[in-house]
């Protein structure tokens, strides 16, 4: 990766990777704000503007906007995630112009319409009525409400339905002025970039906005934990169980979501051989980290039917117990392994290689190189992940469901396999 960054003189980054042998390119603006930054009597607010920038500038109007990107052959999206928003495009490096020009009005000069705010509001209240009919989506809002309760980190970033109602014009303003400024503002450019030409665009387009300040910090995450039951009439219970764990800016995090990757990332992982191939107690299960800058969650999620409940948390809580008693240097090599090949090949991805380099800037202020990224895997050791299950299972677990749970209590369940499983260790 041939990497160029520059900041600016109002605060706003600027970040080039030019990827040899690629025609493609991914452009996008990333702004340190998410969900984490709202109040609780805003909720769904960052998550409503990212819509509502697409919906109309003083130069564009909805349509427009759209139009312009798919003229040129570009896709156009965003998300909101609890700590950032991103807006991009993916398209052949030689329309860069076009777009960094379309992001710098979409992100600077929206002017939401009144009649696109009342017709985006009906649209994000079905997206919340769509979350409330999926399990999964369920599942996980309880999960975060139950790790971090009366926290930003534990409100659906879809956010609150009667904030979506009511709110109004004034606050997408504010939003902008509070947040849309240069030193919040990270703009990446990946693929078949020129960075001379990129840097130019930027600071052209960009390079008048006010500096501001970074973002509020967010309040500092509070982990509890617990257990929350959604009773409902599917066919299958759907659960997620977990653990905290350090956040990114720690340098523990990578041997936490090596660990996950080892646990239960693959068809040969131990929670899969364990829970489907030895037992068949479930069609799929699935072990994953997840980090903010501060914090992190180790998740376990599966569906299975009510009948098989009760094994599967049983057989889970063993496996994972048993990560603490020892690894096995094989599945060590297999998780690594995975671990180098995703990193690879979501680098060869342009949109990879951008959001890569936007979070290790946000959150850490400098970008790892490839073979920096490499060599930490490397590093990681059958010790390292053994002392960071022991550490892990040593906290409060969180558990959720969704479905018919039956007459047993789940998290006893998972409580007293963890008891037994400890003692199995204890001299």
């Amino acid at each position: 990766m041939d990497l160029e960054t520059q900041t600016l003189p109002n605060g706003l980054v600027i970040a080039s990777a030019r990827l040899p042998g690629l025609r493609s390119a991914a452009i996008g603006v990333w702004l340190r704000v998410g969900s984490r930054h709202e109040p609780a009597e805003l909720g769904g607010l960052a998550h409503f503007m990212e819509h509502m920038a697409f919906k109309g500038t003083r130069r564009r109007d909805a349509r427009r906007i759209s139009f312009e990107a798919e003229r040129v052959g570009a896709s156009m999206n965003a998300w909101t995630a609890r700590d950032h928003t991103a807006y991009y495009l993916s398209l052949l490096g030689e329309q860069a112009p076009m777009a960094v020009d379309l992001l710098a009005d979409v992100v600077r000069d929206s002017t939401f319409p009144p009649e696109e705010i009342e017709r985006e509001r009906e649209v994000i209240l079905q997206e919340i009525a769509e979350a409330a009919d999926d399990p999964h989506d369920l599942v996980q809002e309880g999960f975060d409400r139950a790790a971090y309760p009366d926290q930003a980190l534990g409100r659906p970033i879809l956010g609150d339905p009667e904030v979506i109602r009511t709110v109004q014009r004034d606050r997408f303003t504010e939003w902008i002025a509070q947040h849309h400024v240069g030193s919040n503002l990270l703009v990446v450019g990946a693929g078949a970039i020129e960075h001379q030409q990129f840097q130019e665009l930027v600071t052209r387009h960009f390079g008048d906005l006010p500096a501001g300040t970074i973002g509020q910090r967010p309040e500092n995450a509070q982990y509890v934990g617990g257990y929350r039951h959604r009773p409902g009439d599917f066919a299958q219970v759907t659960l997620v169980l977990g653990w905290p764990i350090p956040g990114r800016s720690d340098e523990r995090y990578p041997v936490f979501e090596m660990l996950a990757e080892l646990f239960g990332g693959g068809m040969s992982s131990p929670l899969f051989q364990a829970v489907r191939e030895r037992r068949g107690l479930a069609y799929a299960i699935d072990a994953w980290a997840e980090g903010h800058e501060d914090c992190g969650l180790f998740q376990i999620s599966a569906g299975v039917a009510p009948r098989n409940l009760k094994a599967l948390l049983e057989v889970t809580c063993e496996e994972i117990s048993r990560l603490a008693r020892g690894i096995d240097p094989d599945d060590l090599e297999r998780a690594r392994n995975q671990h180098r090949a995703m990193l690879l090949m979501n680098l060869e991805r342009p949109l990879g290689t951008a959001e890569s380099i936007a979070r290790d800037l946000m959150f850490r202020g400098s970008v790892w190189t490839v073979e920096q990224q490499l060599e930490r895997i490397a590093q990681v050791q059958c010790a390292d992940l053994e002392r960071a299950a022991i550490e892990m299972l040593r906290t409060t677990p969180t558990l959720s469901v969704v479905g018919k749970a039956g007459r047993f209590n789940p998290m006893k369940t998972v409580e007293r396999s963890l008891a037994k499983a400890e003692n199995k260790t204890s001299p």
